[in-house]
């Protein structure tokens, strides 16, 4: 069974981390992108304001191979001021 690990950051100071509601989706985006072997071809991506609970942006199109994780991604939360992670990691140092 694969170890358990909680990771929290918090912003310096207990100050803020998340300002407005695109701060949180690009924070979940980026959870997502960064869990790879492979590195990050690109990290532009224009986030527009939400409407309707819809999330549009644009983006340059890169085709991508297959991911390779480098944890599983339980649960997270997000606070205004800090995070809490709960992952297990799929490689050796996945989690670092």
């Amino acid at each position: 069974m694969a170890e358990i690990y909680h990771v929290i950051n918090r912003g310096v100071d207990k100050r803020t981390i998340f300002l407005d509601e695109q701060d949180y989706m690009r924070f979940v985006h980026d959870l997502f992108e960064f869990n790879d072997e492979e590195l990050v071809n690109t990290t532009y991506y224009k986030f527009q304001k939400i409407k309707n609970n819809v999330i549009a942006r644009r983006k340059i199109e890169i085709p991508k191979k297959p991911r390779k994780f480098l944890v599983n991604i339980l649960s997270f939360c997000l606070m205004p001021n800090h995070y809490h992670l709960l992952l297990t990691p799929k490689v050796e140092k996945g989690v670092s």
